[in-house]
């Protein structure tokens, strides 16, 4: 799933945004999820889970160039595309990595070029690996492939799609490499939201029919890490 923000306190601009960038997704049929925000500073201190972010630039409180710088000191790594009748910040936009630079009207060919080179990047980058390093072997293994992961005294099982993997390590080491997209729902388990089903009777059952326990300790914060990826946060 593509999770995109559009940034604009303009509600009109936002909503307007958001159809044209369904459209064009919906066209390819891609999975995503479209969150509006008006407000640059609420957006800053919210979920930041974001693959691509629209940002308006002329913003109160807090304008787009500035968003956008720190969003990148926060360790924010997402596309980001400026919209703006601003021209003149263009060089500022470069600073920021910022993929693209669209001028208010939006030109439907202008976002379909601008969203194709986003799409590029992030099917690259969601190829994102769990390194496994033993005496004997080391490994790579797509985040994608992998349903949770689980610790018994000091082995690690890997349940993926090809099978199960053992090794010797620490679960602390895994989530590190996994973070942020795995969440943690018991101190011996991993769990990733893209294979989770539902939530039910203090499990968390997976797609493949798999459930894996959640404390009570982790109740709280496995609940609020499932609604921020559900986008009802």
């Amino acid at each position: 799933m593509i999770k995109i923000a559009v940034c604009d306190d303009e509600p009109v601009m936002c909503g307007r945004l958001e159809q044209m960038i369904a459209l064009r997704l919906e066209q390819r049929n891609e999975t995503f999820r479209i969150t509006c925000c008006t407000n640059a500073v609420q957006f800053f201190y919210g979920p930041l889970d974001y693959d691509l972010v629209f940002l308006d630039i002329q913003m109160p409180n807090l304008n787009g160039i500035e968003l956008a710088k720190r969003l990148r000191e926060k360790g924010f790594e997402g596309v980001m595309i400026f919209v703006t009748v601003l021209e003149e910040y263009m060089p500022d936009a470069f600073e920021v990595e910022a993929m693209d630079y669209l001028c208010k009207p939006v030109d439907e060919h202008r976002l379909e070029r601008a969203l194709e080179r986003s799409l590029k990047r992030l099917k690259r980058k969601e190829e994102r690996y769990l390194t496994i390093h033993t005496m004997n072997w080391c490994r790579n293994v797509k985040l994608k492939d992998i349903y949770y992961c689980e610790v018994v005294n000091r082995k690690i099982y890997l349940h993926t799609r090809d099978g199960v993997l053992e090794y010797y390590g620490r679960i602390r080491e895994v989530e590190q490499q996994t973070a942020p997209d795995f969440i943690r729902c018991h101190r011996s388990f991993l769990v990733n939201p893209d294979h989770l089903s539902e939530y039910r009777d203090g499990q968390a059952v997976l797609e493949n029919g798999e459930r894996v326990p959640v404390s009570k300790n982790c109740h709280a914060l496995f609940m609020k890490k499932v609604m921020e990826y559900m986008g009802k946060e």
